[in-house]
């Protein structure tokens, strides 16, 4: 539950930019929301793995691990969406319409 607003954010982040750099809007919003749990899944992954190899017994709230998820979670979803920012003012797509290779 504590989850919903993470990815109605994200989701809306990457629609509104991909939106702003004329692409496809959905299928951004898409993959915001699958980085999102990407990223949560990789790092109980990883915490998982090194719990395992070290052999330590963790003692920390359910709660706890979940906000510690969301919050890496929304790290690399907004830092990849910064990225894509970045790229995409650098690189703008042609609009079709505006463009003079029609005339020729």
């Amino acid at each position: 539950m504590l989850t919903l607003l993470p990815i109605y954010f994200f989701g809306k982040l990457y629609y509104d930019l991909a939106k702003l750099h004329k692409r496809s809007a959905w299928g951004y919003a898409i993959l915001g929301i699958v980085i999102f749990f990407a990223a949560q899944f990789i790092l109980g992954f990883l915490l998982g793995l090194f719990l395992l190899v070290a052999d330590v017994d963790l003692d920390v709230p359910d709660f706890a691990l979940s906000l510690i998820g969301i919050v890496f979670g929304a790290a690399v979803t907004y830092g990849i969406e910064h990225l894509l920012k970045k790229k995409w003012e650098r690189n703008p797509k042609a609009d079709l319409a505006e463009s003079d290779l029609l005339d020729q």
